[in-house]
């Protein structure tokens, strides 16, 4: 579960890329996707972790 943000958001922004701006849109697309894949994934096991806490 913490690591399907990043391929699903790096094929959604290649996808939406492509449909802008042809093949230059689609690498810029997938790279956004990527990142924004990347902190989706960061926030994912912050937030296990938080919840995983002993008081």
């Amino acid at each position: 579960m913490g690591c399907l943000p990043i391929p699903l958001f790096a094929l959604l922004g290649f996808g939406l890329g492509y449909l802008v701006d042809n093949r230059p849109g689609s690498l810029w697309g997938g790279g956004v996707g990527l990142l924004i894949g990347l902190v989706g994934t960061a926030l994912v096991i912050r937030a296990m972790r938080r919840a995983n806490r002993s008081p």
